[in-house]
């Protein structure tokens, strides 16, 4: 039992650094935006319009 709830502590745990860490990358890199993504994959999906 003991065991099961320290999983569970442990994946929460995991999940919320790793939003926090996303977050923080949206934050400092502004390479990582929608608009900038969509335009450097228009050349691997040319059919999807922007």
């Amino acid at each position: 039992m003991q065991e099961s709830k320290d999983a569970t502590r442990f994946l929460i745990v995991l999940l919320v650094v790793t939003f926090m860490t996303g977050a923080l990358v949206l934050v400092v890199k502004s390479d990582y935006r929608i608009r900038d993504n969509e335009l450097s994959n228009l050349e691997y999906y040319p059919h999807i319009s922007p």
